[in-house]
C-alpha cells in the first residue's frame, strides 16, 4: 500500500452564508455525509483557529458521543481530508491540519464567503465615496444564500450565526446611508423591506426608512412607520423609541425642508442656576484590545438590571472597560453620560459632593445625599462611578438610593470589591486571554510595544518570549503594558528573564495615569492596603500555594497566630470579594487561586517579615501528607479519586519539591519523588523522575533514610528512557538497601520489568515469582497481582500460550481482590496479547476494555502500550492506512514523555508495516537503526522473529547490495534521527489521508 501524492490543484472555496458549500475549480463538491458537513462547518466558523477535539465531538454528537470521541473525530477528519484531496489535490488536503489538542482549517480569508463578506463590509465602512460604499455593500450582500451554519445546532455556531447576521444588518445600514447620500431614496424604501422584516426593532434601519419615505414624498407613510415601531416597542419590550428617533418624528411633523440623517436628539438636560459644565467622558489614549464580549455583555446587563458593578484586581482594566461601555448605546439616556472618578473622595461621606461636582452642580447647590438624589430623580442618564473600593460604603448607599428613587438613571461602577446592593449585576472583569489571535494578552503586548518602537520585528524567539511574559503576568493588562514599555531598552527574552523580580522591572507607567497605575507594585499595594489585618495575613500565607488550593488546604497551611483554622475560610471569602483571590466553582468543591503577580506580592511580604521559610515548610508538610495518603490510595479501588487529586495538586507538589531542593530539605526533596514513583510512571510524568535525580545529588542525600525510595524513582526514569542497564543497577542497589516491605516489593517489580524489556524471560519469571510470594506473605494483593502479571508475560512471550492463559485466570482473581482499575486494565491488555493472532476480534475487544479502564484512572502508560497492540492488530488484520496513522500518534505520544522502551516497540512494528506498504528502502533503513539503537533493548521472541522474516523479504526485494546500503544508513542514525525518519516515512505514505 503506497498512497502517491497528487499534484496541487486549484484552491477550494467554502461557503457558510447559507447551506454549507464547497467549490473546487468552479464546481460544487458534494458532501453527502451529515457528519462531514457538520465537521467542515465547525472548522470553517473558526477558520485559522485551533478547534479542540472535545468541542468537535460536542458538535458532531451532542449529548451522545461515541465511546472514543477523539478517535471518532480523527476518523471523520481523515475522511474530510480524503475528500479534499480527491477533488483539490494535496494543496486542498493540507488545509486541514492537526495541532494538539485539536484541528484547524488554515484557509485564507477570501477562500470563505464569510471572510470575503467581512472584508467587503470593512472596506465599505472606510469607503471614500458613497458610490464606492454602494458597490462594496452590493458585493457583500450578494454572498448571502440563507441562514448561516444551518448544519450545526451547537451554541458556538448559534453565536457565530448571530454575529454574522448582525454584520449583515450593518451592511444594509451602510448601504442605505450611502444611497441616501446619493439621493436614491425610492430605492432605499424598496431595499429596506427585507432587513426591517428580519430586524423589526433595529432603530437605525427604521430611521433610514422614515428618511427615505419622507424624501420620496411619502410623509404619512414615514410617520406610520414610526408609529408601527413605537407600538411594537411599547407592547413587546415596554420601552419608548430612542430620543434620536423621537426627534426625527418631530421634524417630519414640522415638514422641515432638508431632513438630515442621522439626527441628534435635543439636549434634554435640565438647565438653570444650579447647573455647570459637566466633565467630558475620558478619552481612550490607546487602542482598545479585546473585551468585545465583555462590552456586549455589560451593555445588555445595564439594559436588564440598571446597575452593573465591574469588579476585578487592580490593573485588570475595569476603568477602560467602563469607558468603552459608556460610549455604547445602553439605554434611554437623554441626558447623556456622567463620568465620576471617586478616587478624589477621601471618605465615604464625601461621595455625594464628588458626584455632584461631576454632574456639573455649582458649588452653591452641592449638598446632602438627599439633595443629590432629588436632582437625579429628574435625569435620564448613565452615571459611571469609577474606583469605588475605598469609599465602598458611601458609593453603595448612593447607588441603592438611585435604584429606589431615580428610575431614569442607570449606574455603571468599578470597584475592587462588590458594592452592598439589594439589586444590580456584579460583572467580574477577568485578565485577558493568553492564546495568540484571540484579541487578548499577546495582542496587547505587541500593540503597546510597537507604540514604543514601531520598527520592531517579531521573530519566532520574540513571539515565544511574549507568550511567556503574558502567561507569567496572567494576562493582567496593566502588568503587560508596563512590560511592553520596557521594549525601549530590552528584548522580550530579556523581559521574560527578569520577571522573577517583576516589581523592580514593571515601574515605568505613563506619567498621565493615576499614581496607582504607574507601577505594578503601586497597583497591588492599593488593593492590599484596603484589607483588614487578618485578611492581609492570610493573603500573604496563601502565596506559598501554586496552581490553586482548596478551602481545607488553606485552613491546614495558613492557620496560626491571630487566625484560627476555622476562620481561614471566611478570610479567603473576603479576599475573593476584594478580587485578590480568584475562585473556580466548576467542580464539586470550589478551588481558589492567586495570580502569579499576587503570589509574588504576598511572598515579598513574608520575606520582609522573615516568615517565608515557616509558611513554605507548612506547605511542604501539607504536600507530603497528601503524597503519603495517595501512595496507598493508588493501589486500591479509589485509585481514580487519588489520581484526580494528585493531578489537581501537582503544581503545589512541584513547587514544594523545588523549594526543598533549593533549601536542602532532604526529608521533603527525597520523600516526595519516592512517594510519587507509580504516579509519575503510569501517568507519564517523567518530571517526577527528574526530581529524584536532582534530590539524589544533594549533600547528605546518600545517608538519608529516604534515599532508597528516591533512588528507585530515578531507576524507573532510567528504565523509561531506555537506559536499562543503569536501571537494573540502581534497582539492585535499592533491593539491597531497602528495609520497608513496600519498597522491597516495588524494587522487585522494577527488576522484573527491566528483565522483561531486555528479553530475559527466565529472570522475568523468577522475579515475578519472588514478587508474587513476598506480596502474598505481606497480604498485599496489588503486588501479588503484579507478580502474576510478569509471569504471564514471560510465558506468553516465551511461546507458552497455554501456560499464559492458565495463569491469566489466577491473576484476574488476585487483581479482583485488590480492586485497582490499573490492574484490571493491565490484565485486559494481557488477555488481548495472548489472543492477538489466534482470535483478533476477541483481542481487540480486550484491548478496548483495557484502554477504557486505564483512561478512567488517567493511566496513560497502559493506554499507550495497548494502543501499540491495537495498531499492530490493524496492520495485520485491518487497514494499513489506519495502522500508519495510529503509529504516528503513538510515536508522538511516547516521544513527548521520553519513553524510549515503548517507542522502540512501536518502531519495530513500523518496520514490518513499511515493508508491507511497499516502502522497502525505508524499512531497510529502519532495520539498521533498530539493530544499533542505544536506548531500550534489541527485539526478542516473536518480535525478533517477525523482524528476521521482514529482513529476509527486504533482501529478496531490494537485492543484497541495496539492502546493505540502506541498512548501513540506518546504523549511522542516532535514536532521535531514526524515530524522526520513521515519522517522515509515515507522512509520505499517508499524503492526503490522515495526519
Amino acid at each position: 500500500m503506497s498512497v502517491q501524492p497528487r499534484p496541487g490543484g486549484p484552491a477550494p472555496r467554502f461557503g457558510i452564508l447559507g447551506p454549507l458549500r464547497l467549490e473546487v475549480g468552479g464546481g460544487e463538491v458534494p458532501l453527502r455525509s451529515p457528519k462531514q458537513r457538520s465537521l467542515l462547518a465547525a472548522l470553517l466558523m473558526d477558520v485559522g483557529v485551533l478547534v479542540p477535539s472535545d468541542r468537535l465531538a460536542e458538535i458532531l454528537w451532542a449529548a451522545r458521543p461515541p465511546d472514543d470521541p477523539a478517535g471518532a473525530v480523527h476518523t471523520h477528519v481523515s475522511r474530510l481530508r480524503r475528500v479534499l484531496h480527491d477533488h483539490g489535490g494535496q494543496r486542498a488536503a493540507e488545509l486541514v491540519v492537526t495541532r494538539p489538542p485539536g484541528y484547524a482549517l488554515l484557509a485564507d480569508g477570501d477562500m470563505v464567503d464569510a471572510g470575503r463578506f467581512e472584508r467587503l463590509v470593512g472596506e465599505a465602512r472606510a469607503a471614500a465615496t458613497p458610490e464606492a460604499a454602494v458597490e462594496l455593500t452590493r458585493a457583500a450582500l450578494r454572498l448571502w444564500r440563507g441562514t448561516p451554519l444551518p448544519e450545526i445546532e451547537h451554541e458556538r455556531a448559534i453565536a457565530e450565526a448571530a454575529r454574522l447576521e448582525e454584520l449583515r444588518a450593518t451592511a444594509w445600514e451602510l448601504r442605505a446611508d450611502a444611497m441616501l447620500r446619493l439621493g436614491r431614496a425610492p430605492e432605499v424604501v424598496a431595499e429596506l423591506e427585507l432587513p426591517i422584516t428580519r430586524h423589526p426593532f433595529r432603530e437605525r434601519l427604521r430611521g433610514q426608512q422614515m428618511v427615505a419615505l419622507y424624501r420620496s414624498g411619502r410623509q404619512a407613510e414615514a410617520l406610520a412607520a414610526y408609529r408601527e415601531l413605537r407600538g411594537r416597542l411599547v407592547d413587546e419590550l415596554g420601552v419608548e423609541p430612542s430620543p434620536a428617533l423621537r426627534t426625527l418624528e418631530q421634524r417630519i411633523l414640522q415638514q422641515v425642508e432638508h431632513l438630515p440623517w442621522p439626527v441628534s436628539p435635543e439636549d434634554g438636560a435640565a438647565s438653570g442656576a444650579d447647573r455647570a459644565e459637566r466633565p467630558a467622558l475620558p478619552e481612550e489614549l490607546t487602542t482598545p484590545i479585546g473585551r468585545e464580549a465583555d462590552v456586549r455583555g455589560v451593555v445588555e446587563a445595564l439594559r436588564a438590571r440598571r446597575v452593573v458593578v465591574l469588579t476585578g484586581v487592580g490593573g485588570v482594566g475595569k476603568s477602560r472597560l467602563a469607558r468603552r461601555v459608556a460610549r455604547e448605546p445602553a439605554g434611554d439616556h437623554a441626558d447623556g453620560v456622567v463620568w465620576c472618578d471617586l478616587v478624589g473622595a477621601a471618605t465615604p461621606e464625601a461621595v455625594p459632593e464628588v458626584v455632584s461636582t461631576a454632574l456639573g452642580v455649582l458649588p452653591s447647590g452641592r449638598g446632602s445625599l438627599a439633595g443629590l438624589v432629588e436632582l437625579l430623580r429628574r435625569q435620564r442618564l448613565l452615571l459611571v462611578l469609577d474606583n469605588c473600593e475605598h469609599v465602598r460604603r458611601g458609593a453603595s448607599g448612593l447607588v441603592q438610593r438611585i435604584l429606589e428613587s431615580c428610575p431614569g438613571v442607570d449606574v455603571l461602577a468599578t470597584s475592587r470589591q462588590p458594592l452592598d446592593l439589594a439589586a444590580g449585576q456584579v460583572w467580574p472583569v477577568r485578565p485577558l486571554g493568553l492564546a495568540p489571535g484571540d484579541g487578548g494578552a499577546v495582542e496587547l503586548f505587541r500593540d503597546r510595544a510597537e507604540r514604543v518602537d514601531p520598527t520592531v520585528r517579531w521573530t519566532g524567539a520574540d513571539r515565544a518570549a511574549v507568550a511567556e511574559i503574558c502567561r507569567r503576568l496572567d494576562g493582567l493588562p496593566l502588568a503587560i503594558e508596563l512590560a511592553a514599555a520596557r521594549t525601549r531598552s530590552m528584548t522580550p527574552a530579556d523581559i521574560a528573564g527578569r520577571l522573577d523580580h517583576r516589581f523592580d522591572l514593571l515601574t515605568e507607567g505613563p506619567g498621565t495615569g493615576p499614581p496607582r497605575h504607574r507601577s505594578l507594585q503601586a497597583a497591588l499595594d492599593w488593593s492590599y492596603d484596603l484589607l483588614p489585618v487578618a485578611a492581609r495575613q492570610v493573603f500573604d500565607r496563601l502565596a506559598v500555594f501554586a496552581g490553586g488550593f482548596s478551602a481545607d488546604a488553606a485552613a491546614r497551611v495558613c492557620a496560626g497566630g491571630a487566625v484560627p483554622a476555622d476562620a481561614v475560610a471566611d478570610r479567603v471569602a473576603e479576599l475573593v470579594d476584594h478580587c485578590l483571590v480568584s475562585v473556580d466553582r466548576s467542580g464539586r468543591n470550589a478551588r481558589y487561586r492567586l495570580l502569579e503577580s499576587l503570589r509574588a506580592h504576598g511572598e515579598a511580604h513574608l520575606g520582609k517579615r522573615g516568615e517565608l521559610d515557616t509558611w513554605t515548610r507548612r506547605h511542604a508538610e501539607h504536600c507530603t501528607s497528601l503524597a503519603v495518603r495517595a501512595a496507598d490510595g493508588l493501589h486500591g479501588p479509589d485509585e481514580g479519586r487519588w489520581v484526580r487529586l494528585l493531578d489537581t495538586e501537582f503544581a503545589n507538589i512541584r513547587v514544594a519539591q523545588h523549594r526543598a531542593c533549593a533549601s536542602g530539605q532532604l526529608d521533603v526533596a527525597l520523600r516526595l519523588p519516592g512517594l510519587l514513583c507509580d504516579y509519575g510512571y503510569y501517568r507519564l510524568r517523567p518530571e517526577v523522575h527528574g526530581w529524584s535525580e536532582r534530590a539524589l545529588e544533594l549533600p547528605g542525600a546518600s545517608a538519608h533514610p529516604f534515599f532508597p525510595a528516591a533512588l528507585l524513582t530515578a531507576a524507573v526514569g532510567h528504565m523509561q528512557r531506555g537506559a536499562l542497564d543503569r536501571a537494573l543497577e540502581a534497582g539492585a542497589r535499592v533491593l539491597a538497601a531497602a528495609t520497608d516491605e513496600r519498597l522491597v516489593l516495588r524494587a522487585t517489580q522494577l527488576l522484573a520489568e527491566v528483565a522483561l524489556y531486555q528479553g530475559r524471560l527466565d529472570d522475568t519469571e523468577r522475579r515475578g515469582q519472588e514478587l508474587q510470594d513476598r506480596a502474598a506473605s505481606a497480604a498485599d494483593p496489588y503486588f501479588e497481582a503484579l507478580g502474576h502479571l510478569y509471569r504471564i508475560h514471560a510465558a506468553a512471550y516465551g511461546g507458552r500460550a497455554e501456560a499464559a492463559a492458565e495463569r491469566l485466570g489466577t491473576g484476574w482473581r488476585v487483581a479482583g481482590r485488590a480492586g485497582t482499575p490499573t490492574l484490571r486494565a493491565g490484565f485486559s491488555y494481557l488477555e488481548g496479547e495472548i489472543r492477538l493472532d489466534a482470535a483478533p476480534e476477541v483481542a481487540l475487544a480486550a484491548f478496548r476494555q483495557a484502554i477504557q479502564t486505564a483512561r478512567s484512572v488517567g493511566n496513560r502508560f497502559v493506554v499507550g502500550v495497548t494502543q501499540v497492540s491495537v495498531a499492530a492488530l490493524q496492520a495485520r488484520h485491518g487497514s494499513p492506512e489506519e495502522a500508519l496513522a495510529s503509529f504516528r500518534e503513538i510515536i508522538d505520544s511516547w516521544r513527548r514523555c521520553g519513553d524510549w522502551v515503548h517507542l522502540w516497540t512501536a518502531v519495530h512494528n513500523l518496520l514490518v508495516l513499511f515493508e508491507r506498504a511497499g516502502a522497502h528502502e525505508a524499512a531497510a533503513v529502519l532495520h539498521g537503526a533498530v539493530r544499533t539503537a542505544s536506548t531500550g533493548a534489541p527485539p526478542f521472541g516473536g518480535d525478533a522473529e517477525r523482524l528476521r522474516h521482514t529482513a529476509a523479504a527486504l533482501r529478496r526485494t531490494l537485492g543484497e547490495q541495496a539492502f546493505a546500503a540502506a541498512d548501513a544508513r540506518g546504523r549511522c542514525m542516532s535514536d532521535e534521527d531514526a524515530v524522526g525518519f520513521a515519522r517522515e516515512v509515515i507522512g509520505d505514505l499517508l499524503v492526503g489521508v490522515p495526519a
